[in-house]
């Protein structure tokens, strides 16, 4: 499974003034040349980084006010690689002192009409997806499509005879939850059965609105709400809400160890889920089962819909700040622990992380 790397877009606007002849009649608009150049900040282990097949830009004039749309362009990558590997591309934009810069990267195929089609802001905010279709009968991330990725930046202003450079974020269009299963304590023995041990995920969706605004580009969680740009799922039906369940297809057993580099905590199964806040009640909130963990042969136990209800942040100075759990968030990756002890089970330690630095959030639930 990849970890989040931020996506680095790099817009230099290059702006170019085209003359007329004296026999036209009606001036042509004055053009500026955008380039832009994409880069990756990776934590250097190259089966991490996601790899680009397609790019749309879609550039809006006068985002404030009077929105018109400027460049609605898709280019695909005859030779698809990493972003550090793709070359600058070029687009033409009409000079505008208040434009709104909306960069996809990986495009699902069912959405490339209606994204050829996008004319206005609005038009592009509402267009929903359902992640399931870039998914494999694995669960895993649709090879041939690859993994979407949205960024959005407001506040660019590009004159004629100009160079402006601009530097943004694009981040994965979906969240994802992953399910460990660690030994803690001197002697503690965990592990798995091949056809009896199991996990399932309750409550998770595959709906969801495409495009959002990025806190690193200031257009999502601004503290002015006119900067911030796209739509968040709320208050879902119970018919949208989902349940999926991994079967271990192996066996494993391990304990606990204090060794350097002993892995006392290994990944069970992922599942990709879709960006939503909670209903305000939270009985759509996240829940997990597990059956048939074992914890010092013969002994097995479990839980059944265990409700993730408290999450504890680690706040910017690295404190832990506990709150409730009110939403998925996109670009995500929710880390559930399974934990076994001489003296029992703790079912779930769950850290969040947003595929690059590290947010913990932790739930103990002792069975």
């Amino acid at each position: 499974m990849s970890k989040r790397l931020l996506h680095i877009i790099y817009l230099a606007f290059i702006a170019l003034l085209f003359s007329c002849s004296s026999d036209v009649v009606d001036e042509l608009p004055l053009l500026t040349r955008a380039q832009l150049s994409i880069g990756l900040v990776d934590n250097g282990e190259a089966d991490r980084q996601e790899e680009i097949k397609s790019i749309r830009f879609i550039v809006f004039s006068n985002a404030s006010g009077d929105v018109k749309l400027n460049v609605n362009e898709l280019i695909k990558l005859d030779t698809p690689g990493t972003a550090t590997d793709i070359t600058a591309q070029v687009l033409k934009v009409t000079p505008n002192d208040d434009m709104m810069v909306i960069v996809i990267a990986n495009e699902p195929q069912g959405l490339a009409s209606a994204l050829s089609s996008v004319t206005s802001s609005s038009q592009l905010r509402e267009i929903n997806y359902d992640i399931a279709t870039i998914l494999d009968d694995d669960g895993e991330i649709v090879s041939t499509t690859g993994m979407p990725m949205t960024g959005v930046i407001r506040d660019i202003s590009v004159a004629s005879d100009q160079t402006k450079t601009v530097e943004m974020v694009i981040e994965r269009a979906v969240a994802r939850v992953d399910i460990f299963l660690e030994a803690i304590d001197g002697g503690a023995m965990t592990g798995y059965t091949a056809g009896s041990t199991t996990v399932t995920l309750h409550n998770f969706t595959h709906g969801s609105y495409f495009v959002m605004g990025n806190e690193a580009n200031g257009t999502r969680d601004n503290a002015n709400p006119s900067k911030n740009y796209g739509k968040v799922k709320a208050n879902v039906s119970d018919s949208d809400l989902l349940t999926e369940t991994w079967t271990a297809s192996t066996s494993e057993m391990w304990a606990y160890s204090s060794a350097a580099g002993a892995k006392n905590r290994k990944l069970l199964s992922s599942f990709y889920v879709a960006e939503r806040t909670f209903r305000s009640d939270y009985s759509d909130r996240l829940a997990v089962s597990m059956t048939n963990v074992l914890k010092g042969p013969p002994d097995v136990t479990g839980v059944t819909g265990k409700v993730i209800e408290t999450i504890t942040k680690v706040d910017d100075k690295g404190t832990p700040v506990a709150q409730p759990f009110t939403e998925i968030r996109r670009n995500n990756v929710y880390q559930i622990t399974a934990r076994v002890g001489k003296i029992g089970i703790q079912i779930l330690t769950i850290t969040v992380e947003d595929w690059g630095e590290v947010k913990n959030i932790d739930l103990s639930i002792g069975l």
